[in-house]
């Protein structure tokens, strides 16, 4: 709205400030704790493959670039041979942003810190080795490979709490006996989903089939799928439970059941804000 008082033009900032103040943005970081030195190896190339199909799922979601946050073996990209898979070929740069670290996991949600608002949306995704010990839920320890260096379920939760400011959060965790973390970040208030690939007595695994014959972890190649309700051979994925054309995290949780075979995942979501979540364009 222009006004022309005395011969000035005045902008009402308060209108521009009330339109600000309703846009969200979207936040994400992805860690994947090990380093890939060779394409089409089991139990090794996933590291890469998945992180690139969840990058991708994000893009497609309305992230953009410079709110995606990579922390990635070395801090270099795997120079694969499968141009569906190479950041350079798919998007004309590098996805990775820095070493994976505990120091530098640490960093980025103390940056982030400052960043994000109230009014933005946080993704986070986690592949690793776990393991998990102590009675009930269990506690889970998260090693990353590269460094030789682990991270508990309660000292992650810290890192991510630095981030105070926000709408609603998602953690996704890919490790054996993940569902260790659900206890952890499922407390009433912290408006937070959690989805993981297994209960915490359960290892996780490598996907038994995929499109084009290319390992993935399991749930890391389900829930993408369903996020993006196709495939990475393009092929439409009937994950979209209400019919809307979008994917919320609750229906994502519902394809990953029927959908996995290996281990049973998780759900955590004591704020019940799974079935409004709908990692897309427009809404997140």
């Amino acid at each position: 709205m222009l006004i022309w008082k005395n011969g000035i033009l005045l902008v009402v900032l308060a209108l521009l400030a009330l339109f600000a103040s309703g846009c969200s943005k979207k936040y994400a970081v992805l860690i994947s704790t090990n380093e890939v030195v060779s394409d089409d190896m089991a139990y090794h190339s996933e590291w890469w493959y998945d992180l690139f199909i969840n990058y991708q799922m994000l893009r497609d979601s309305g992230f953009t670039d410079d709110r995606i946050l990579v922390l990635y073996g070395d801090g270099t990209d795997f120079n694969t041979l499968h141009p569906e898979y190479n950041a350079m070929t798919q998007f004309g740069h590098a996805i990775t942003d820095m070493a994976v670290s505990k120091a530098n996991i640490q960093a980025v949600f103390n940056t982030l810190s400052s960043k994000v608002g109230d009014n933005d949306y946080l993704y986070v995704w986690w592949m690793g080795h776990g393991g998990g010990s102590g009675p009930g839920s269990c506690d889970l320890s998260m090693s990353i490979s590269n460094t030789g260096e682990h991270v508990s379920d309660a000292e992650f939760t810290t890192y991510l709490n630095a981030v105070t400011k926000y709408r609603k959060r998602s953690v996704a965790v890919m490790t054996c006996h993940s569902g260790g973390i659900v206890d952890n970040l499922d407390i009433a208030g912290s408006k937070t989903v959690v989805l993981a690939s297994s209960t915490c007595p359960q290892s996780s695994y490598d996907a038994a089939t995929t499109c084009n014959g290319h390992f993935h972890a399991e749930f890391n190649y389900t829930l993408p799928n369903a996020l993006r309700l196709r495939n990475p051979c393009g092929t439409a994925i009937a994950s979209d439970g209400n019919g809307n054309t979008y994917v919320s995290l609750a229906e994502a949780h519902q394809y990953n059941l029927a959908a996995m075979t290996t281990s049973t995942p998780q759900l955590g979501d004591v704020d019940t804000l799974a079935a409004a979540t709908e990692i897309r364009k427009d809404k997140p």
